[in-house]
């Protein structure tokens, strides 16, 4: 039988269900929101949200596109994740190769990397950076969670590239604005 997520719809927010320290998955599976599963969904969606706050201080229309294509592709990560499918039919490999594509776009006209980047910016690149460090901690949730089928993991490599994308769209964006780096000084 196939699971269709997207006809999903919220019609009560308050519930009362989740008093118990439980809540369910995608699929009516109830777990406690301490589970692995749930710190990974969080992550997930508090990456989304962060990304919401980018999107208030983008000015680039190209990019204030890919930034809201990379929610939905995190809502259909979380979805894959909430129904713990095991076939990668929701994540695919476009999703990643758009990622490459913009890094390497962004990357073409920056100069390489001497010393490390210390976050920082104006309100767009500096979020970017949180975006980045929250991007991390869903991927290293992600690991946790999968620990038992990481090779060509979809969610996992996903996560990392991203992570790759926020860093190098905030060196782009600092560039494009005349905004120096912030250089590690030793």
């Amino acid at each position: 039988m196939a699971v269709r997520y997207d006809v999903m719809r919220i019609t009560k927010v308050t519930t009362r269900n989740g008093d118990s320290g439980k809540t369910n998955l995608a699929k009516g599976e109830s777990v406690l929101k301490s589970d692995n599963i749930i710190h990974c969904l969080g992550e997930v969606d508090e990456l989304s949200s962060i990304i919401g706050v980018c999107l208030s201080f983008s000015q680039n229309s190209d990019i204030t596109e890919f930034l809201k294509k990379i929610q939905n592709n995190l809502f259909d990560i979380g979805g894959h994740i909430s129904m713990n499918l095991e076939d990668n039919s929701i994540i695919n490999e476009n999703m990643i190769s758009d990622l490459d594509d913009q890094i390497n776009y962004l990357n073409q006209d920056l100069e390489p990397l001497k010393e490390f980047i210390l976050p920082s910016g104006d309100h767009f690149s500096s979020n970017l950076h949180v975006a980045r460090a929250i991007t991390r901690r869903a991927e290293r949730s992600a690991v946790t969670l999968y620990n038992n089928s990481l090779d060509n993991n979809p969610v996992i490599m996903y996560l990392n590239r991203l992570s790759d994308y926020f860093f190098v769209l905030s060196r782009y964006h600092n560039k494009q604005n005349n905004i120096p780096e912030n250089t590690w000084q030793r």
